[in-house]
């Protein structure tokens, strides 16, 4: 029973509190109330903010191990992957050093004259052959078994004459020798090709008439010289494929009618 008073007197029990002058009766069970709400609510908000600064600490741990991850993958070195051991040579033989081949337009060391019935080397005889065929100063000399033409080791009157037009033509002083001044011109670049010209008389126009007989652009047999007809079927045989009508066989109308 003495609980039971006690209980309803501290229920009942008042308070007074004074607030800016005036005085208030407040009953002691409210204030108590008022205050344990207070600190749940101060309890609480201590706990959500303890929770987000956690919450933002391991964002940010989070990020910086993320950062130090591929700072780390970035800059670490691939692991060099090792190579197989390389097969060893044998070095002991000296390597075979080869030889140059010769160049057939270079001038022999001891070169000698080439000339009718001279001792003359057969080789040389044959590369100035060749190179006065190709500047169509000169016909093959020969055939072979099947017709085509070939060079020889011999130097005759046919290859006096052609080497003499070829002085000519290139301002050497006309021998029907072939010097060695004559030797190096007739191999150089610049050496000037054969332009049958009227009255021209060389062993090399009988195979040009003998074409342009061939060809159906002059009649009658070759003779080896350049006159009036010659010209004209050589005017005709350039016009015919469409060259420079000149009636001077050149480079390119012999190319085309000789088919060399």
């Amino acid at each position: 029973m003495n609980e039971e008073m006690e209980k309803t007197s501290l229920m009942d029990k008042y308070i007074k509190i004074r607030l800016g002058g005036a005085a208030y009766r407040v009953r002691l069970m409210t204030l108590l109330l008022f205050a344990a709400a207070a600190i749940i609510l101060i309890a609480a908000i201590l706990i959500l903010a303890f929770s987000g600064s956690c919450a933002k600490s391991k964002a940010k741990a989070a990020v910086v191990e993320a950062t130090a991850t591929a700072t780390i993958e970035a800059t670490s070195e691939p692991t060099a992957v090792p190579t197989d051991t390389p097969e060893v040579t044998n070095t002991d033989a000296p390597e075979e050093t080869p030889e140059p081949s010769a160049d057939p337009n270079e001038t022999p060391a001891e070169f000698k004259t080439l000339e009718v019935g001279g001792t003359n080397d057969g080789e040389t005889v044959k590369k100035v052959q060749q190179r006065l065929v190709d500047l169509h100063y000169l016909p093959y000399p020969e055939k072979d078994a099947e017709g085509k033409g070939v060079v020889t080791t011999t130097y005759g009157s046919m290859c006096a004459k052609a080497i003499t037009k070829f002085q000519e033509r290139n301002d050497i002083k006309q021998t029907g020798k072939c010097d060695k001044a004559t030797y190096d011109k007739l191999m150089s670049d610049n050496a000037t090709a054969y332009t049958m010209k009227e009255k021209d008389k060389l062993d090399v126009i009988k195979t040009i008439q003998d074409a342009l007989i061939k060809k159906g652009y002059l009649k009658g047999k070759s003779t080896g010289y350049c006159g009036t007809d010659t010209v004209a079927a050589v005017k005709a045989f350039q016009k015919a494929n469409n060259l420079t009508v000149d009636g001077q066989a050149g480079t390119k109308t012999l190319e085309l009618l000789l088919g060399y």
